[in-house]
């Protein structure tokens, strides 16, 4: 079986909770956790539509960073502090929608 590995790096700002996957041009948000986490499965499975084959495996990772410096520089903002540390990783399974974290 073939793994594909997909990291996301995760950031709270603006009241609300955004996903950027590493070297994949993946990009979601969501208002809460729960929410961010269904979207991240959502958008994974349309960006690898048609590329993954019934009996291969993406793996996502996710991870807290810090909000990046270049939506600080737009904002001009100060940003809010993260105090919701959080780190998941699960399987998305095409044929049954189940996820473990």
């Amino acid at each position: 079986m073939s793994v594909t590995l997909v990291e996301f790096k995760i950031f709270y700002y603006d009241k609300g909770w955004t996903a950027r996957a590493t070297g994949h041009g993946i990009i979601t948000e969501g208002e809460t956790i729960g929410e961010l986490v269904d979207n991240i499965i959502e958008a994974t499975e349309l960006y690898f539509e048609g590329e993954i084959g019934e009996k291969e495996q993406i793996t996502v990772t996710v991870t807290t960073e810090p909000v990046p410096d270049f939506i600080l520089e737009l904002d001009e903002g100060d940003p809010e502090p993260l105090s919701q540390q959080f780190e998941c990783q699960f399987t998305v399974d095409r044929n049954v929608r189940a996820t473990g974290c």
